[in-house]
C-alpha cells in the first residue's frame, strides 16, 4: 500500500514548525482555527489548500493547489503552488519545501523568498499529468531542489539557529554553493543516501558542499548510520574535504 498521498482530508500538527533560513520571522505565524479560542499550532487541510501565494516584492504568485504528505513518517514532503502564471508556463505546478513559506496574518497568505528563477527550477508538471510521489526519481528531484535552494525541508534546526551557527562559523545551509560541480557532489551523495535501508532521519540529514567540501550535519539513530553516511560522502568528494557534524540521537 501507499503511503504517499496529494489530498489531505484530516488535521496537520505542526505544519509550519521546521522553518530554513527562506522562512522570514513574523509575529503571527499561525492562523486561528474556527471553532477554537485564539491561535493554535493546529491546521487543517481545508484552510491551506485556495490561499494566495507571495514573493517579496508582495506578487502573488499562485495559490496553494495541494500538499503531498508521507504518512508512514508523518512528514509533510511538499507543497504544490499553481506558479504557471506568473512564470509564464500555462497549466503548470510546482512542489516546493513546505518550510520556504511563511504564513502572513496580515495578507491571510504565504509569502517566500523564492525569486522567479528559483522558483523556475522547482520540480514542474502539468495539472493532468501529475508526478507518482512513490517514485525514487520523483523524491530525488524534491530533494536536490530543497539542497539546490538551502537544506533539507525537515531539518532539526531552523533559521535562529542558522543564525548562531554563522556567527560561530559553523556551516548552515545557506552555505551550499551552486556551483554544478558542487550541486552534483550533494546530488550524489544523497541519492546514495536515499538507496540505503537507513532511517528517516538519517536520510534525511543536511548536505553542504561549497568550493567541493562536504558538511554533514542532522541527526542519526545510531554510530553505524553516521559512520554509513561519512563513508558515502567520502565516495564522492575527498575524504580529507568531510566535515562530519552528524549527531547520533540520544536515548
Amino acid at each position: 500500500m501507499k503511503t504517499i498521498h496529494r489530498s489531505l482530508l484530516f488535521v496537520i500538527v505542526p505544519l509550519l514548525t521546521p522553518l530554513t533560513s527562506y522562512a522570514e520571522k513574523a509575529p503571527d505565524l499561525v492562523m486561528p482555527v474556527p471553532g477554537t479560542k485564539g491561535n493554535v499550532d493546529s491546521w487543517r487541510a481545508s484552510q491551506i489548500l485556495g490561499l494566495n501565494v507571495k514573493n517579496a516584492g508582495d506578487e502573488t504568485i499562485g495559490e496553494v493547489k495541494d500538499l503531498v504528505l508521507d504518512l508512514k513518517s508523518e512528514k509533510i514532503l511538499a507543497v504544490v503552488i499553481s506558479s504557471g502564471g506568473f512564470l509564464g508556463i500555462d497549466d503548470t505546478l510546482s512542489s516546493v519545501p513546505l518550510s520556504v513559506l511563511r504564513y502572513d496574518s496580515n495578507t491571510k497568505s504565504f509569502k517566500t523568498k523564492l525569486t522567479k528563477e528559483q522558483l523556475s527550477k522547482a520540480p514542474q508538471f502539468k495539472t493532468t499529468e501529475w508526478p507518482d510521489y512513490s517514485q525514487a526519481a520523483t523524491m530525488e528531484s524534491l530533494r536536490s531542489y530543497r539542497d539546490s535552494i538551502g537544506g533539507d525541508v525537515n531539518a532539526p534546526d531552523n533559521s535562529a539557529q542558522n543564525e548562531k551557527e554563522m556567527n560561530r562559523g559553523k556551516k548552515t545551509p545557506m552555505d551550499q554553493g551552486n556551483s554544478d560541480k558542487d550541486l552534483q557532489i550533494t546530488k550524489d551523495i544523497r541519492s546514495e543516501v536515499m538507496g540505503t535501508d537507513l532511517s528517516f532521519n538519517a536520510k534525511n540529514i543536511k548536505i553542504i558542499t561549497k568550493d567541493e567540501n562536504v558538511t554533514l550535519k542532522g541527526v542519526v539513530e545510531s554510530q553505524s548510520e553516521r559512520e554509513a553516511i561519512v563513508e558515502i560522502a567520502k565516495k564522492h568528494a575527498n575524504s580529507a574535504q568531510i566535515r562530519d557534524e552528524i549527531k547520533v540521537k540520544t536515548k
